[in-house]
């Protein structure tokens, strides 16, 4: 069966694939910008959460670590993998258009 997409449809698809890429990138690199402040502040920003809370320092690593493993999952199933399945069908649509 032959496709039936416009080429407004196939920039539109392009578009939207554009825009899940600089979203998986930008997280990327708000990810490293938090990574560096937690290594560089990490003893300052556990005190004040230490102040706060009583959370033991190892408690707080597994928090820290934990949370930052989920965000870059979530990125990459919220974001990477619609990107690659859009330029995926795009590539298979100019391929048997």
């Amino acid at each position: 069966m032959k496709p039936n997409l416009t080429r407004e449809a196939i920039h539109v698809f392009d578009a939207i694939a554009g825009i899940l890429l600089r979203c998986f990138l930008f997280l990327v690199l708000a990810q490293l910008l938090v990574w560096a402040a937690l290594v560089l502040a990490g003893d300052p920003v556990y005190r004040m959460y230490a102040a706060m809370i009583d959370i033991p320092r190892h408690e707080y690593n597994q928090l820290l670590l934990s949370s930052l493993m989920l965000l870059k999952v979530l990125n990459v199933v919220l974001f990477l993998t619609p990107f690659i399945a859009v330029k995926l069908a795009l590539h298979h649509w100019n391929r048997h258009a």
